[in-house]
């Protein structure tokens, strides 16, 4: 008998059973059938880390793609566990994201750094607006960048993450993304250039005891019902006008081989991993 693969699927946002600006079915929906390449994953799915303990203690490999939830100091360490005894974890998109708190009286928000990210490996601070940029793949020859060409462009939300810990395999960078006026004035400085002061990261692994987590930042998608979108990058409408339906990624080849190759890596590991 085949001895079944599991994992475990984190899908939602904050507050609880709200969209948080993101078509959370659609993104579940094409995560769920991409692991369906695999006949012996059972997968089971929640909306964000509550009772993540019950559900990822005899998992072999943990995705998340949230847009507000976040694990708490105990979810963090039983994360950081299963990884030290061998667990993969993909992280995408909003997964890098968390608990923002109001910073003056101008309405901007400061995002908050937490054990979390620490166990991620980076911190989200914003993005600009939708639009079409460059990821270069600076790491060919890892699993995960597989069957990428050397750069491809991109239609998505160009995320901003800071990368915390100095053992990083970074993978995919940018040089497109400018930072916004206004994160040195919420966050006292742009911490999410690389150390050449050119490129952002966008795409990393990092090994975790005997386990990895890798996390990519691209993925966004919306619905009418559930845009918050308020403006786009000309390279994306030239009046600024916010799609109605936006999959981004989603549509994107290089995207589509990355969501392969790390269910390839989450999935089919474990003989070597438990050997």
């Amino acid at each position: 008998m085949t001895t079944p693969i599991r994992v475990h699927l984190v899908a939602g946002g904050f507050p609880p059973g709200q969209h948080a600006g993101h078509d959370m079915d659609y993104a579940r929906v094409q995560i769920l059938q991409a692991l369906q390449s695999n006949e012996d994953v059972h997968v089971t799915v929640s909306n964000d880390f509550t009772d993540c303990d019950k559900w990822i203690c005899d998992c072999q490999f943990l995705i998340t793609y949230t847009a507000g939830p976040y694990a708490d100091d105990d979810q963090t360490g039983v994360i950081q566990d299963w990884m030290n005894e061998g667990g993969r974890w993909l992280a995408l998109h909003g997964s890098s994201g968390g608990k923002a708190v109001r910073v003056g009286d101008k309405g901007m928000r400061r995002w908050v750094k937490t054990s979390y990210h620490e166990a991620l490996g980076s911190f989200f601070l914003t993005h600009p607006p939708i639009r079409e940029f460059t990821i270069n793949v600076d790491d060919a020859d890892h699993p995960l960048t597989r069957g990428l060409p050397a750069s491809f462009q991109i239609q998505d939300e160009p995320y901003m993450i800071e990368v915390l810990h100095p053992d990083t395999q970074v993978l995919l960078t940018t040089t497109d993304i400018k930072a916004p006026q206004y994160v040195a004035e919420i966050y006292g400085e742009d911490t999410t250039l690389l150390p050449d002061g050119k490129k952002r990261a966008l795409g990393y692994v990092r090994q975790v005891g005997k386990g990895a987590v890798a996390y990519f930042a691209s993925g966004h998608c919306h619905s009418p019902t559930t845009n918050v979108q308020v403006t786009v990058d000309n390279s994306i409408d030239p009046e600024h006008v916010v799609p109605l339906h936006f999959r981004g990624a989603w549509n994107n080849d290089a995207f589509r081989q990355i969501l392969t190759n790390a269910i390839e890596w989450g999935t089919g590991h474990l003989d070597e991993a438990r050997a």
